[in-house]
């Protein structure tokens, strides 16, 4: 009896999204929308945001996401084309790993309680910011091993290890590896020797002070207001994974 048709979603678009789907008919897979493959490339960092909210919320059926391009997590996109196409059944691998690639859970976060918005998700980052540059807020961030503090800044970030190396270094946060928490950076806070955190669990942001609008932004897009006094639940929704080539 032969062996079942794997189902692979590859998602962005461009030359080498077009190179991945080329080597999935090589390799004997079909392309099928996101929900019903056994697994999923994204091409590019914006379709692998999109992949990783969107398996969020799969109800812990998701499929693990082969990042391609050039960030810090992602494959090469030759390297993936060639590992794809070589390997007769890389999806046919165990529950914990594929042939030719490993598994790593990153988290996604959700966001609560940012006034009448829906539960957002983001794999990246969530950040809180004044609407108008250079101007000064309040945050009070509350840990989920109850410490809690207050600092008066241009915003704060909340970053996942995924996002960790982007908005939140940039502010002077440290890179986290998969598993060693999220990264908690307020932003040009107005202090001599800003604090940064690494936390092991979610978090609760509120906006402290009336005289400044601050936006909540997910993943780089702005979605909405923060009322203030009103605290904002960052929390850890789900881990989705992701997979990396491993040496040959």
């Amino acid at each position: 009896m032969s062996e079942p048709t794997r189902r692979l979603a590859v998602l962005g678009d461009g030359d080498p999204a077009a190179a991945i789907r080329s080597a999935v008919g090589d390799a004997g897979a079909r392309l099928v929308d996101r929900t019903e493959a056994d697994a999923v490339v994204a091409v590019g960092d914006a379709a692998l945001r999109e992949a990783m909210r969107a398996a969020a919320t799969d109800d812990g059926r998701s499929s693990p996401i082969l990042p391609v391009g050039d960030g810090r997590h992602a494959v090469d996109p030759d390297l993936a084309a060639d590992r794809i196409a070589d390997a007769d059944d890389w999806l046919g691998g165990s529950a914990s790993a594929f042939d030719g690639f490993s598994r790593v859970a990153h988290p996604v976060l959700a966001v609560d309680g940012a006034g009448d918005a829906p539960r957002r998700f983001a794999a990246a980052d969530v950040a809180f910011v004044t609407t108008e540059p250079a101007r000064i807020s309040e945050y009070g961030i509350a840990f989920s091993d109850g410490e809690s503090v207050s600092v008066r800044a241009d915003g704060a970030v909340i970053a996942t290890p995924l996002g960790s190396d982007g908005y939140a270094a940039a502010a002077g946060g440290s890179v986290v590896s998969p598993g060693g928490g999220l990264s908690v950076v307020p932003v040009s806070p107005f202090t001599t020797r800003p604090d940064t955190w690494v936390a092991s669990g979610g978090v609760r942001v509120t906006v402290e002070r009336e005289a400044e609008p601050v936006a909540l932004v997910v993943d780089g897009e702005r979605r909405g207001t923060v009322e203030p006094h009103r605290a904002v639940g960052v929390e850890i929704a789900a881990t989705v994974d992701l997979l990396s080539a491993t040496a040959e």
